[in-house]
């Protein structure tokens, strides 16, 4: 049970600044659902009794104007916690059992611990699937900025994966994007080369758009315009190069 004079609050925010380099908090998603609920139900009794009676009293004109603030309040904070980036299952078990290690009392109902966890960081900043893949499967010095590094030590000691693309991974991928685009062209090309024929041709242009389209559409973090319009480019040089080779031997 806590200790009323707050020794464990002390005791836990200690212990936070001593070990851990990145904070987690609770978005109560019911206590903030309840809120936005109560005072939506607030403005509508308020609204339903002006309409009906016509008439707006002046301590009444300042209850609305309060409510309707506490209102758009309510939303603004309830949508920058819900754009705050979600901790992992490990993370917040491991979060949930630290809090009730502190705080859990016999006077709890219904594990008031469980709730959804967040980091104060941004949500929308992603990362596309092959940064994270490098990311996640090269060793820590080689994925790891200098400058994450100095901030995250004691992250970096644990083996925890970044947050941020070293220059490493950055230019690592961009090489390789760069060496798989050139094989898409000559790969294709020497295949439609050797022993050429219409059929042959258009089964490997067929075959190789197919995995060009899938590649940029699950490895690459592009927009649909983008993946629209980088895979029929494609498709059209190699459609040239059909219709030449073709040319050619007829």
């Amino acid at each position: 049970m806590p200790n009323p004079d707050g020794r464990d609050l002390i005791s836990y925010v200690k212990r936070s600044l001593e070990e851990e380099e990145e904070f987690h908090f609770l978005r109560f998603e019911f206590l903030q659902r309840l809120n936005i609920v109560q005072l939506e139900v607030k403005l509508a009794r308020m609204k339903s009794r002006i309409q009906k009676e016509q008439i707006i009293h002046p301590d009444e004109s300042e209850l609305l104007q309060k409510t309707l603030q506490a209102y758009a309040t309510a939303i603004k904070d309830y949508r920058f916690l819900k754009g705050q980036k979600s901790l992992g299952k490990t993370e917040v078990r491991d979060r949930k059992l630290l809090l009730e290690r502190f705080f859990q009392s016999e006077e709890d109902f219904n594990d008031p611990f469980s709730s959804h966890y967040a980091y104060f960081q941004d949500a929308d900043a992603k990362i596309d699937p092959l940064r994270d893949a490098f990311m996640k499967q090269l060793p820590s010095r080689l994925t790891w900025s200098h400058e994450e590094r100095r901030q995250r030590k004691r992250e970096y000691m644990d083996g925890k994966a970044p947050k941020e693309v070293s220059h490493f991974v950055d230019q690592t991928v961009r090489f390789v994007v760069a060496i798989t685009g050139g094989l898409f062209l000559v790969v294709p090309m020497v295949v439609m080369t050797i022993q050429p024929s219409v059929l042959k041709s258009l089964v490997t242009v067929s075959t190789f758009v197919l995995l060009f389209a899938l590649i940029l559409a699950f490895a690459v973090k592009v927009s649909n315009v983008e993946t629209l319009i980088s895979t029929a480019t494609y498709a059209a040089v190699l459609v040239v190069f059909v219709g030449t080779s073709t040319g050619n031997n007829a």
